[in-house]
């Protein structure tokens, strides 16, 4: 049997799709996604951050805005020099971040928490959130999902630079 070349072309082809579809389905069974481990990211995972404002308990802000591959940095009531590789590091960590879920019966004094706004590119509505340090971990909610998150509390100082 002799095949013609344009033949021998549709072999190929489809024999390549059966092997990508081949490698998809078993890629799925081998390691399947787990739907409950983005619920302890703080932030969707390859997110990018537009602007993040900060409200303090005693009513001073920060606000940072992406301009180009910069940072502008606004500050109310609080005297902060950060460097952009500062704000950088910030910005990482609220992307990389991630915390074990708690119960949702958590009584806290919400005059306590700082309160945190979050722009992310492609997603509309703004991502709010409320930290509460505590002496051993920090306690943050999720205002869309609803969720508490408890992280180490040395991530304080890195989701809200003070100094």
């Amino acid at each position: 049997m002799k095949l013609s070349r344009p033949a021998w072309n549709n072999v190929i082809i489809f024999s390549v799709m059966i092997i990508i579809l081949l490698i998809n389905t078993t890629n799925n069974r081998l390691f399947p996604e787990d739907e409950n481990s983005s619920d302890a990211l703080i932030l969707p995972e390859h997110s990018v951050i537009l602007a993040l404002e900060v409200t303090f308990p005693d009513a001073s802000s920060l606000m940072f805005e992406r301009v180009g591959r910069a940072w502008k940095m606004t500050s109310q009531g609080r005297i902060i020099d950060l460097t952009n590789q500062q704000i950088e590091q910030v910005m990482f960590a609220w992307q990389q971040s991630s915390g074990l879920v708690q119960a949702t019966d958590i009584i806290i004094d919400s005059n306590k928490g700082t309160q945190v706004a979050i722009s992310l590119a492609g997603i509309e509505q703004e991502q709010k959130f409320t930290l509460y340090p505590l002496t051993d971990q920090l306690l943050l909610f999720n205002h869309q999902k609803q969720i508490w998150l408890a992280l180490p509390s040395a991530l304080s100082r890195q989701l809200t630079p003070t100094t």
